[in-house]
């Protein structure tokens, strides 16, 4: 299983760091599929439930877009995606035998 990485060549991951950083990203393509739309269903679930003095929840779902942007952007992805994967069947196959 592969998934095709983006041209990574505008706002670096470690720059993802505003709302604006991360919509740009995913607009871009530096994401996984259906990113873009969930991750602006969150953000806005997480301000409808802000206060004034409590913003952790539009906070988290910046840090997990972050994060997952990363991930996609990491070169290494493919490869530790891969390998959990084969991890998991021979698993599964120890399990039936």
């Amino acid at each position: 299983m592969s998934v095709p990485h983006a041209d990574t060549t505008h706002t670096s991951p470690s720059q993802l760091r505003t709302v604006a950083d991360i919509r740009a990203a995913l607009r871009d393509g530096r994401g996984f599929p259906g990113d873009a739309e969930s991750f602006e269903a969150g953000l806005a679930r997480a301000l409808d439930t802000a206060t004034a003095t409590d913003l952790h929840r539009v906070a988290d779902v910046i840090k997990t877009y972050a994060g997952s942007i990363r991930a996609f952007s990491d070169p290494e992805f493919d490869d530790a995606l891969q390998e959990g994967l084969d991890l998991i069947a021979e698993v599964k196959k120890g399990k039936q035998e």
